[in-house]
């Protein structure tokens, strides 16, 4: 007598594991430091105001004094 069934087929390849995995995407880098400030210039001085006049080397000279009045005789009282 016959089985009822055909003989099972035998099994095929056993099949591989299948293409690699998709990598996940790369994490995109962070925004980083915090920039550092930059450094204020510091303002440039200017020339500045004029300067004084030097004073004269020779000072100008004073006045001669008016001499004392020379007294005049008066009428004898």
């Amino acid at each position: 007598m016959t089985h009822p069934y055909p003989d099972p087929v035998p099994p095929g390849p056993t099949p591989g594991p299948g293409p690699d995995p998709v990598p996940p995407n790369p994490t995109p880098p962070g925004p980083g430091p915090d920039p550092v400030p930059p450094t204020p210039t510091p303002p440039v001085p200017g020339p500045g105001p004029d300067p004084a006049p030097s004073p004269d080397p020779t000072p100008s000279p004073l006045p001669d004094p008016s001499p004392d009045p020379v007294p005049q005789p008066g009428p004898l009282t």
